[in-house]
């Protein structure tokens, strides 16, 4: 009887919950890279916003809200590590070399790679179980 009330109660999230948990992850880590010089430009913004619509297939409006959510969760986020290990358990290697691809695109849309931006993406990578090689390829590639 314990067992049905506990299946009964249980929510087990979509299809859909899990890809905008995933989605959320990784417009955290890409605001994350954004604010790593300690300030976000509104090119950066846009372009976080245009990745989402051209790599995640998401419509403007979904764009902007998920760019949006991103920023309000990132003000009260003082650790990373859920949002790496969703990414980590559903992401294939290559869905995360393009996440570090993007966010060298993100880093580089005001034209300036801050220090903090590059220790940053060299961090994310490490954490995604990346190679360093994978960096540098990615770096090289998104010039």
């Amino acid at each position: 009887m314990l067992k049905i009330l506990e299946k009964f109660f249980k929510k087990t999230p979509s299809d859909q919950d899990a890809i905008a948990d995933i989605n959320l992850a990784c417009a955290i880590l890409l605001i994350e890279v954004s604010y790593s010089d300690f300030k976000i430009s509104d090119k950066e913004i846009k372009s976080i916003i245009g990745l989402f619509e051209s790599e995640l297939k998401l419509t403007k409006d979904k764009s902007e809200w998920l760019s949006n959510e991103a920023l309000n969760i990132h003000k009260d986020v003082n650790c990373l590590r859920k949002y790496i290990k969703l990414i980590n358990e559903n992401y294939t290697k290559m869905q995360k070399k393009n996440l570090i691809n993007m966010a060298w695109l993100v880093a580089r849309a005001d034209n300036v790679i801050d220090k903090n931006e590059e220790h940053r993406i060299r961090k994310l990578t490490e954490l995604l179980h990346l190679n360093h090689t994978d960096f540098i390829k990615s770096k090289i590639n998104t010039e």
